[in-house]
């Protein structure tokens, strides 16, 4: 044989192997960018259903809570003849509900459409802001603001949740952000939407400016809500429109982080998970330190006005400073998605939080200058931030169990809301403004506990110490050891 026909020869077989080769992987390969593109498609449906809804649904839930500063700069206290705290136990009452109804609502909301349930308690508490509009003495204002908090109380755990039932470890951070952006914007929009109503409608109709506030802002959350009955997903095993190859895609890329897309009911399993490790603790404590945190947040408006500026210019210096807030959010989110665990962006954003609040005790006593106080109060913007971060974490942490998982969000949301506000009347004490000191010097020591806090969980979760495990391990686990010991 001729050493051409040989070359010819070799040249056939390695063509011949790699026809072969390709014959027997590209189908894999298409299948895998197949699968990518399905992917691809279900995000993108995802943000414009659920991520957008959820962003405006907690833009409404922000104006309805929140405005009961502006009712009452409208014309509620001299209406209703408020006297001594009649107005501070109005804004309090709002929490009763609201802690009281959010672990019950979460463990249903495992059982039940989240695509029903969730529009649904949208459209009850809008309806309950306009019914506000009617009230005729603090009486009525007490009990529809219990009402409120009842309505309110299954929202925020719910989309939490939800967002978990759907997104990706990759992902869930910065869309867990850019919903809770959404309450911080709507702080932004508050003031200018109150100022426009009082310069517009006060009056009209013979009805004072607060109760066309109650019942725009009403109006606002029930408009929204209607949307939500028709666009939002419920989970992965059961959403009407995400079905095929698009339902195994979402169940597939889920499975392979460990993550269950299926409830199993209440069992001593979640409640083991729950409360037989310190974690819960551990993260109601962080989050109670987050709101604390934010304390000079929300009393920016009253040092500016107890400085001597005008009252109309406190008010509208929040539109900036909660615009800068949610752009921060956001980008903390997309930060914690693509850059390591979540616990370092909690502890950074604790630590830069920390320094500026040094600054501002350490300077003057407290008594800032106005230049330097605008600067630390949006430098403190990044304490938000950790909110969705640590409920992305949280979300993770009980992927295994869904039952554990929905308690675990609202448990952790709903104590971490109520000892800050019961804290607050003290610690940041109205009569204290403008310096603050007994607030900032409480909140420095209280950040510089959760830093702490926050690296002894992640540590003893990388020891992997009491961690949460899904039912079926459990029951073969015990189950072995009963064979082991018969």
């Amino acid at each position: 044989m001729t050493e051409e026909k040989k070359n010819s020869q070799s040249q056939v077989s390695v063509n011949s192997f790699a026809d072969g080769y390709h014959d027997q992987h590209d189908p894999q390969e298409r299948d895998l960018e197949h699968e990518r593109a399905i992917e691809k498609k279900l995000v993108r449906m995802l943000d414009y259903r659920l991520l957008i809804w959820a962003f405006f649904g907690y833009f409404a839930n922000g104006l309805d809570r929140n405005n009961m500063p502006n009712a009452y700069t409208s014309g509620l206290p001299e209406d209703l003849n408020l006297v001594d705290d009649q107005y501070n136990w109005a804004v309090t009452l709002f929490f009763i509900g609201y802690v009281i109804l959010q672990i019950p609502c979460n463990a249903i909301i495992t059982r039940v459409r989240p695509s029903i349930m969730l529009p649904l308690i949208m459209f009850l508490w809008g309806a309950v802001v306009c019914f506000m509009a009617l009230v005729k003495d603090y009486k009525g204002l007490y009990g529809l603001r219990v009402c409120l908090g009842f309505s309110e109380a299954a929202f925020y755990p719910g989309i939490v949740y939800l967002l978990g039932s759907w997104y990706t470890k990759e992902e869930l951070g910065a869309r867990t952000a850019v919903f809770v952006a959404g309450s911080q914007i709507s702080g932004a929009f508050s003031g200018i939407i109150s100022g426009a109503i009082s310069t517009t409608l006060d009056g009209h109709n013979g009805m004072r400016g607060w109760k066309w506030l109650f019942i725009i802002e009403g109006l606002i959350a029930v408009f929204i809500s209607i949307f939500g009955f028709f666009i939002l997903p419920d989970l992965p095993g059961n959403t009407r429109f995400i079905t095929g190859e698009y339902r195994e895609v979402a169940l597939k890329r889920l499975h392979r982080q460990g993550k269950k897309t299926s409830a199993s009911g209440l069992n001593w399993v979640t409640f083991r998970n729950l409360f037989g490790s310190p974690y819960i603790l551990f993260y109601i404590i962080i989050f109670s330190a987050m709101q604390l945190g934010m304390g000079i947040l929300q009393q920016f408006p009253i040092s500016l006005k107890t400085m001597g500026y005008e009252t109309t210019f406190a008010n509208y210096m929040q539109a900036p400073l909660w615009l800068f807030a949610g752009v921060v959010i956001i980008c903390q989110g997309y930060l914690s998605d693509y850059k390591g665990a979540r616990v370092w962006h909690i502890v950074a954003g604790g630590a830069w939080t920390l320094l500026w609040y040094i600054i501002m005790v350490a300077v003057n006593g407290g008594h800032l200058p106005t230049p330097l106080l605008f600067v630390c109060v949006f430098m403190v913007t990044p304490i938000l931030g950790i909110s969705p971060i640590m409920m992305t974490w949280v979300n993770e942490f009980y992927a295994s169990d869904m039952e554990t998982r929905a308690l675990a969000i609202a448990t952790i949301n709903s104590i971490g809301n109520l000892a800050p506000n019961f804290a607050n009347v003290k610690v940041w004490y109205v009569k204290d403004a403008p310096a603050f000191r007994t607030g900032k010097v409480v909140t420095m020591a209280i950040i510089a506990a959760m830093i702490v806090l926050c690296v002894i969980t992640y540590a003893l979760q990388r020891m992997g110490w009491l961690l949460p495990k899904p039912a079926h391990k459990i029951e073969t686990e015990s189950a072995t050891s009963d064979k082991v010991e018969a």
